[in-house]
């Protein structure tokens, strides 16, 4: 008997701003946003139509082609002004209401519904009964540990446990996992945590690394790199300004190099000011103040908002270190962008892209809530050329060879396939 086809993916993420490019750094647009555009697309390639269903606000299209195969689909619910993600899960009733209304007058069939992050999931346990079709979930946070990696330090975490509504999240996650037909994780720490934190079926959880686009992000140099002027043993973070992320760390870390190596600190990312939250508006402030206390003017720069696709390869390349120093980090899809890139990786020990790291072959982890064991990393690579060529290497050739979405994408049809077929 043949392999049942799937030809419709839904694809679902309420939340953020969903249009392509991503504009990264803006409200809870991020890593997620920019994975699910790369699998849409590869999934795309192979001839599978994906629909990536979203909130509409601020009278967004409703339909828009991204890529072959590929369309970004609006849902109007909750009023025509942006929701935060925390927030998000009360529309979610009304959401799948007017999607199952869209569904039937457009008459399209899907094949599986795959939710992403937990507003999502809860829109994916009603829609499953709506249409019964298989659902899959991926987390790509959890609940129950954001809100203890969040506590390790000195945060604000009493004004942030509200707005993280970790009680409504954690209940609903629970209900999500048991309804779910399959419940992917990025990596073998997802699925030990899932594990450790809430009652999962072993056998529903599916690990599929990340994949990463090896065309764009590669060693090879092209025109723009000319443009891109960097220090002496450049140091690069790319990330949003939050708690979370860690960059603080990486402040107090390369202080403590500053009379025994030549060192630059360039810092990525962040939001656009008119769409900062309060909590990034804060640790920016927080980031500044940290430069300020250690007299670290002249040796770190603000990068802001750097064009993912056409700019970031470039400023991976032209740097020595790549840094992910978060205190919550589910996976960490920058670590696949810059080693695919030959830069050197220092990835906190919390993330879940230490997986692919083999300690001083292509990469380092470190625990970065560690200032001097972060500062010993740093001088180790920097201070020995050849060691860094060689960590270089390994790192390009590791994604190169092991995660191109080409190869990524084919678990995930064998996965809807063999949910299909059940």
């Amino acid at each position: 008997m043949s392999a049942k086809k799937i030809t419709r993916v839904c694809f679902l993420n309420p939340h953020g701003y969903v249009e392509y490019p991503p504009p990264l750094g803006k409200t809870d647009t991020g890593g997620q946003t920019l994975y699910e555009f790369q699998l849409a697309q590869a999934l795309g390639k192979k001839g599978i139509k994906v629909d990536i269903v979203t909130r509409q606000f601020d009278d967004r299209k409703t339909e828009e082609q991204v890529f072959e195969n590929v369309k970004i689909v609006r849902i109007p619910c909750g009023g025509p002004t942006f929701v935060a993600k925390e927030k998000m899960f009360e529309l979610m009733p009304e959401f799948v209401d007017r999607f199952v209304e869209y569904i039937a007058k457009t008459k399209k069939k899907y094949s599986i519904i795959h939710s992403h992050y937990w507003d999502a999931g809860y829109a994916g346990m009603l829609l499953k009964k709506e249409l019964n079709i298989p659902h899959v979930h991926s987390p790509h946070s959890l609940g129950k540990l954001k809100n203890i990696e969040m506590a390790v330090e000195d945060l604000p975490i009493a004004k942030l446990k509200p707005a993280y509504r970790y009680h409504v999240r954690i209940a609903l996650e629970q209900r999500i996992y048991n309804s779910a037909d399959a419940v992917h994780v990025l990596c073998e720490t997802n699925r030990i945590q899932l594990l450790r934190h809430y009652i999962v079926d072993f056998e529903k959880i599916k690990v599929i690394f990340p994949g990463v686009d090896t065309q764009a992000f590669t060693p090879k140099s092209n025109g723009v790199d000319r443009n891109i002027k960097l220090k002496e043993n450049a140091i690069l973070t790319m990330c949003r300004f939050v708690p979370a992320k860690g960059i603080d760390r990486v402040i107090e870390a390369v202080s403590l190099l500053r009379n025994r190596i030549p060192f630059h600190l360039y810092m990525g990312g962040g939001t656009i000011d008119e769409y900062q939250s309060d909590e990034e508006r804060i640790n920016n402030e927080r980031v500044r103040e940290y430069i300020k206390k250690y007299k670290l003017q002249n040796y770190c720069t603000f990068l802001g908002y750097v064009d993912h696709d056409k700019i970031l390869p470039g400023y991976y390349r032209k740097a020595d270190i790549f840094i992910l120093p978060s205190r919550f980090e589910p996976f960490g899809l920058t670590t696949l962008e810059a080693m695919a890139c030959g830069t050197v990786p220092l990835v906190s020990s919390v993330a879940g892209s230490k997986e692919v790291i083999i300690d001083g072959l292509n990469g380092y982890t470190v625990d970065t809530h560690n200032r001097k064991k972060l500062a010993e990393a740093i001088f180790k690579v920097l201070s020995d050329p050849k060691l860094k060529k060689k960590v270089s290497e390994n790192a390009a050739f590791t994604m190169r060879e092991h995660y191109s979405w080409d190869h990524i994408v084919d678990k995930f049809i064998k996965l809807y396939t063999d949910l299909s077929e059940k």
